[in-house]
């Protein structure tokens, strides 16, 4: 509980509770962070998928490059949200629940994005099912953050 409130009470932690701008930026740079992660992440598994198979597969995985980018400024600005009430979220079992579907669902995008860059040969079965997984996988990481919110 000390280590929560150090957090709490760290020059981060208060301009994120504290100032008028602090969470509001906080939270548009994850939001935004998210949409640039799962919407990549999502667009690379549609493609897998068969979606716009006009377009060679190995065209769009370097996209995952600037989804990468998206996940630091989530982690970024998910850390300092955190800080800014950390007494509560410390003990918030969404923010766990959410933290093993991200690791999930970047192991399955990770995975994914493997597929997509080897040879253009026709996507497996297995394929498909990695990529579905990985759909679902960031719908349930997005369930889990908007709970982390009403549940305390």
């Amino acid at each position: 509980m000390d280590f929560l409130l150090a957090l709490e009470d760290s020059s981060i932690g208060m301009m994120i509770s504290s100032s008028i701008w602090g969470y509001p930026i906080a939270l548009s740079l994850h939001a935004l962070g998210m949409g640039v992660l799962v919407g990549i992440s999502v667009m690379l598994a549609l493609r897998i998928l068969g979606f716009a198979d006009a377009i060679p597969r190995s065209a769009v995985m370097p996209y995952w490059r600037l989804a990468q980018a998206g996940f630091v400024v989530n982690l970024i600005s998910g850390t300092a949200l955190f800080m800014g009430s950390a007494t509560s979220l410390g003990y918030n079992w969404a923010l766990y629940a959410k933290f093993a579907c991200l690791f999930l669902s970047l192991f399955l995008t990770y995975r994914m994005v493997k597929v997509g860059y080897r040879t253009q040969s026709d996507v497996t079965k297995t394929d498909r099912r990695l990529a579905i997984a990985a759909i679902c996988s960031w719908v349930v990481t997005i369930i889990f953050g908007r709970l982390i919110g009403y549940i305390f």
